[in-house]
C-alpha cells in the first residue's frame, strides 16, 4: 500500500463524524460536495501531470463518479443539492461516501502507473476499464458488507479497513487495454453497519424521483 493511498484516504475521512461508534456524514453536506473536497485530496497527493486539465476540468468528478457507481445510484453522488439525500439514512450516505472514496484510490492507482501524460482518452480508457472491472464490484460489495458504520470508534479504523481493501483488490488489475479502446460514452463528458448497503444499487427500495 503506497503512502499516496494512505494520505489521501486519511485526508477523505477527515470530512467523517466519527461519534459513539457511529461513522456518519455531517447532515448539512452533500456528497458531492465532499467527494469534491476528497478530490483535491487525491490531486494534491498523487500529483498526477495533468497540463491537459482532465481531472480539474469541471466534469472530471463526475465521470470519476460515473465510473465507480451503477446506474441506479450514481443520482447520489453527483447530485449537488442535499434533496436526493432525504430518503437515505445515515448509514447508507457514509457507504456511499466511503465506497467513493475508495474507488478514487482505485482510479487514481491507475491513473498514476499509466506509462504516458494523463489525456483525455487515457482517462476515458482507464474510467472504462475499471467500471467494466471486477475490481470495482469486489470493492462495492466489501465495503457495503462492513458492520464497521456502526462499530467504528475511530476514523483510523475505517482507514486501516480502506487500505486493506485497496491493496486487495489491487491485485485484479490485470487488464491489459488496446491503446485505442474507448467507446463513445467515455469520451463524451456523460460518461454499501450490521446491515449491508445491498450493493448500493438503490439503498433499501428507495426509488430516485424527479425533483422540479
Amino acid at each position: 500500500m503506497s503512502s499516496y493511498d494512505i494520505a489521501s484516504i486519511e485526508a477523505c475521512m477527515d470530512y467523517m463524524v466519527s461519534e459513539l461508534g457511529r461513522l456518519y456524514v455531517p447532515q448539512e453536506a452533500s456528497l458531492f460536495g465532499l467527494l469534491s473536497q476528497c478530490l483535491a485530496k487525491f490531486n494534491d497527493t498523487f500529483a498526477i501531470d495533468d497540463r491537459q486539465g482532465v481531472l480539474s476540468g469541471p466534469s472530471g468528478l463526475e465521470r470519476i463518479l460515473n465510473s465507480i457507481f451503477d446506474t441506479d445510484s450514481r443520482a447520489f453522488v453527483t447530485d449537488k443539492s442535499l434533496r436526493i439525500l432525504a430518503g437515505l439514512d445515515d448509514h447508507d450516505k457514509a457507504c456511499l461516501l466511503v465506497q467513493a472514496v475508495a474507488g478514487m484510490a482505485l482510479v487514481f492507482r491507475r491513473l498514476a502507473s499509466a506509462s504516458a501524460d494523463l489525456t483525455p482518452r487515457l482517462f476515458s480508457r482507464e474510467l472504462q476499464l475499471f467500471a467494466e472491472s471486477e475490481q470495482r464490484r469486489s470493492m462495492l460489495e466489501q465495503v457495503g458488507g462492513t458492520s464497521l458504520f456502526s462499530s467504528c470508534y475511530t476514523r483510523s479504523v475505517m482507514v486501516d479497513f480502506l487500505a486493506a481493501v485497496v491493496e486487495e483488490r489491487e491485485t485484479a488489475h490485470n487488464e491489459v487495454p488496446s491503446a485505442n479502446f474507448v467507446t463513445e460514452d467515455f469520451l463524451s463528458d456523460n460518461v454499501a453497519s450490521e446491515r449491508p448497503c445491498k450493493n448500493m444499487g438503490l439503498p433499501w427500495g428507495f426509488t430516485i424521483m424527479a425533483i422540479n
